[in-house]
């Protein structure tokens, strides 16, 4: 028996040929775009990756058309959520059987009686009306398109650079990312001010904070707890 016949050869990968061709030539570029944007370690992937599944699943779908209707989230809303699902998001990627927190994750989203953050009680029903199937089917359909790319062996985790791409395309600014403090730093100012420069000439500071749901802390207390974040699992 020759030492090549002894050999033994990986399996070959599961997932699409297709999706493995852009996967591993994409490695460098990917690895590249992590470094400028001081994205390094486990906490800080896992916690772009969570950023980007929000976006993927959530955000850039049928929720921006409620968000742009008479009965749907508000902005306030709709950085409230967002901010919220991040943690919602490092458990289902950090699971110990990540498929199982992917659809936990899309259940959570799916609840139409959970109350969304920000909202002052209102839920899915209440904010969605009218596109209710639309916004189901969406959220499937991407936990779906995750689970399939799960599959993939060629790379130590097919989902990474998906997951932090998108998080780098769409949400630079979100709770998870590098700049974070410094985004909640400007909030701070902002919501101390409400006539502030970058509020604009319109009276848009005054009118923000006059819809900002009655629980919501002191600026102090607010950006203290935007700042705070579980850490990611090992």
């Amino acid at each position: 028996m020759t030492e090549d016949s002894r050999r033994v050869h990986p399996a070959p990968c599961p997932g699409d040929p297709r999706n493995c061709e852009l996967l591993l030539s994409s490695r460098e570029a990917y690895q590249e775009r992590c470094a400028q944007a001081e994205i390094s370690g486990h906490e800080a992937v896992v916690s772009a990756m969570a950023v980007g599944l929000a976006i993927d699943v959530w955000r850039n779908g049928p929720v921006e058309d409620m968000h742009c209707g008479k009965r749907g989230p508000d902005d306030a809303a709709m950085f409230a959520e967002s901010t919220a699902l991040h943690d919602r998001a490092v458990t289902a990627l950090t699971a110990g059987n990540r498929p199982v927190g992917l659809l936990e994750f899309e259940d959570h989203l799916l609840d139409r009686e959970r109350p969304w953050a920000g909202t002052g009680g209102k839920t899915l029903k209440d904010l969605g009306y009218g596109f209710l199937e639309q916004y189901r089917r969406h959220v499937k359909d991407h936990i779906n398109r995750l689970l399939d790319l799960g599959h993939h062996t060629c790379i130590a985790d097919p989902l990474e650079p998906f997951l932090v791409t998108t998080a780098l395309l769409y949400g630079r600014h979100h709770k998870g990312m590098p700049r974070w403090p410094v985004i909640v730093e400007r909030i701070g100012i902002l919501l101390a001010d409400p006539a502030h420069a970058e509020w604009g000439q319109d009276g848009q500071g005054v009118r923000a904070l006059a819809q900002m749901p009655p629980e919501t802390p002191s600026p102090e207390g607010l950006t203290a707890a935007l700042l705070s974040a579980r850490p990611a699992s090992p």
